[in-house]
Formats: structure tokens, sequence, C-alpha cells
């Protein structure tokens, strides 16, 4: 680890900390995004065809697509067949320079190559080594595939929208088990580089992706605890969406339903207090929609969002946003002022950085598949053209 200067105030978090990262696409490669975007140098080893996310849709030339631009942006781009003779004994030398190795391999493919935490911890013992997998690296799932998919469907989150939002069982969108599993491996990985740096011992993290779709379900322990059917205030499917006759998208943070009385006053709808429809609490929860109706009326009287918005949150505790589609905040004068977008070496527009503040943020660099072989590799381990040379002739380097 480098020293810091003279007082830090102006060091990057992590910087003069060094990852290689041999993950591919999603859950790995984002968490080591988040810590090129504090500040460590990541090195993104990929394997002989290259990460997959480079071929996801719409396809770039050498792989710089949208998608791997969002995942990588920041990195250094090398690449090595582990199948290669030598390429392991080149990746062992690469390790004694570097505080993090993370890999989302299935459990047992880098020890095959004389790579896993046992070997490699112990003749590091400071480093941090970092398995994301699906269901972990030891116990009866331990081999089993897990994609995403397979992870909302085994950590209970399916099964809690389906029966809250009164829906069928149906996948989100986004890769969410990959998405808070990057996050919360690269949260380990920097609480246990400071174990390391107080202890000089650092250690292996097993990110399991179940356990982490696990984690960040907030009511796990109301579940577990025989649960909760009444309105909640707190409860996200219970927050109304208003499509109003126009067109207009608007949604409140709170459920009418819950805060009864204040939606009620905020709407000057006194009436409804002695509607038969809402008389009880149970009554309200039952006939929420018709309660949402009356909301989505009176929204549509107003002409501007930000009248309906100071009007409703003067006079009550929900809070309201417009939908926008993920263009239209970009166009905000909010994303421009908090410079929510940087733009990649590949063209593309990418989420910035996890915070702001201590020069974190991404520096855009984006590379074909083994682009910074030579200067990387070269320069970490004193290689001479004339050994780079050989090293590509013999397959243990590649690039496009």
């Amino acid at each position: 680890m480098a020293e810091s200067g003279a007082n830090g105030a102006d060091q990057r978090p992590l910087e003069g900390i060094r990852v290689l990262d041999f993950t591919r696409v999603v859950a790995g490669p984002l968490a080591t995004r988040v810590m090129a975007d504090l500040g460590a140098d990541v090195i993104k080893i990929e394997p002989a065809d290259g990460d997959l996310c480079r071929t996801f849709p719409p396809y770039a030339p050498g792989g710089q697509n949208p998608y791997f631009s969002q995942q990588n942006a920041g990195k250094r781009f090398c690449s090595v067949d582990l199948t290669a003779p030598g390429a392991p004994e080149l990746v062992r030398e690469l390790v004694g320079h570097c505080d993090v190795v993370v890999e989302n391999y299935r459990p047992g493919v880098m020890s095959k190559f004389g790579l896993g935490r046992d070997v490699l911890c112990e003749a590091h013992p400071a480093l941090v080594y970092c398995s994301v997998t699906g269901f972990g690296q030891t116990g009866p799932w331990a081999d089993r595939r897990a994609y995403a998919p397979v992870g909302h469907m085994e950590s209970g989150y399916i099964e809690h929208n389906m029966r809250k939002a009164g829906s069928g069982p149906q996948q989100p969108a986004l890769v969410l088990g990959d998405i808070v599993t990057a996050l919360l491996a690269a949260s380990s990985i920097n609480g246990m580089l400071v174990k390391a740096l107080r202890t000089g011992r650092g250690g292996h993290l097993d990110v399991c992706m179940v356990e982490s779709m696990v984690y960040i379900q907030e009511w796990v322990a109301t579940e577990l605890a025989g649960g909760w059917d009444g309105p909640n205030a707190g409860n996200c499917q219970e927050c109304p969406i208003l499509v109003l006759p126009d067109g207009r998208v608007w949604g409140l943070a709170g459920n009418p339903a819950a805060w009864f009385d204040d939606a009620v006053a905020v709407m000057e709808r006194s009436d409804l207090a002695d509607d038969p429809r809402f008389a009880t609490p149970e009554a309200r929860m039952a006939n929420r929609h018709e309660l949402y109706a009356e909301m989505t009326q009176w929204a549509a009287g107003f002409a501007d969002f930000d009248d309906f918005r100071r009007t409703l949150e003067a006079g009550s505790p929900f809070s309201v946003s417009e939908m926008r589609s993920i263009s239209e905040l970009a166009r905000t004068d909010w994303a421009q002022h908090r410079g929510l977008l940087a733009q990649a070496e590949s063209g593309y527009a990418v989420p910035a950085r996890p915070a702001l503040g201590s020069g974190i943020g991404t520096d855009g660099h984006i590379a074909a598949r083994g682009a910074d072989n030579r200067e990387t590799i070269g320069g970490l381990l004193d290689l001479d053209d004339a050994r780079l040379d050989e090293l590509e002739s013999a397959g243990v380097l590649v690039a496009d």
C-alpha cells in the first residue's frame, strides 16, 4: 500500500491500492469498478475469449460497447490465457504487486491453476482475496450455476414481491442480484483492506449472491417473525403511482391508506372521512385503490408538477416524484449540477461515481481486450520487449 501524502487531504480513498480483477459480466466487474472510482489501480485480467459483456448489444468494434463500458470504466485491460504454459506463474508474480484479488469463477476453478485463495494468501498474508459466486464457496449448493434470475428466485425476493404486490411472479428488468452482490463485495473488500492495513493480514471473502439478496431485503426479520399484513407506509408496493388523464405519471412515497388523515387534509376532502369505504384502517386498506383514484383526480387539477409537489409536501408527510426515463433524468439541471454522467473513452456516457468527494469518479478509460498488456504487465514485472514478445508468441498474453 502506498504512503499517504503530507496530509492526505487530496488523496483518493483507495489511492495506492492495486486490484487484480479476474471477474466477468456484472457482479465482479461492478465491484471492481467501484474500487477504481475510489482510486484503486484495477487491472482487469480477461480470459482468452474476453469478458462476455463485450458481446452485448449494441455491439461495438473491440467490444467497447456501452454495457461493457459502464461496468469497466477506469480499469487497465489485460488478457492472460490461464491454460497456456507459464501463465499461472506469470499471474503469481503479478499478485505479489497487488493488494486485492477478485474472481467470480465457479468454486475450484482458480485452484485448478494454482491461483486459489489458500496458495495466494499463504504466499502474501496481507492479500485480500474475494470470491464472488451465486451460492458460496461451500455447502450443498456450491456447485450450482447462479445468474441473477436464479438469485432473485431463491432468495425470497420474487415471492415477497408477488405476495405483497398481489401480482404474479415476475423477474425484475434489472439484474438486481448482480448489482447488490457487487456493492456488498466492494464494501466488504474495503473493510478487509482496513484490517490488512491495521494488522498486516488480509484474508478470504466468500461473497454469495443469494446471501446478498437476503441481506438487502429490509423485511427479512419481520417476515421471519411472522410477517405483517396491515397497512404500512414503508411498503413500496403500497405507494401509489398516479396516472393522470393527460398521460403524466406521478408517484407518492407513502401510502394514503396508512396516512389517511393527512391525505384527506391536504386534498381538502373532509367528506372522505365520513365515507363508509374509508371508515376504518382495514376498510381504507381494502379500498385503497379507490382512495388512490380520488387522489389521482385531485392531482389532475394541477397544471404543473412543482405546484403539486409543493402543495402535497407542505401539508402532509408524503413526498412525490415524476416518472422519468434515464435519458430524461440525464437532461435535468439536477443531473448537470451533480455531474451524474461521465464520458468513457469509448464515446459512451456512463454513471460517473458512487459518491461525490475526494476525487471519486471514473477517468473513463476503456480499451480493447489486452490493450494494456505490455504497459501494465511489462511495467509491473519489469519485462523487456523481447520477453513480452515471447509471452505473446506462447499465447500467455492475448490481445485483439
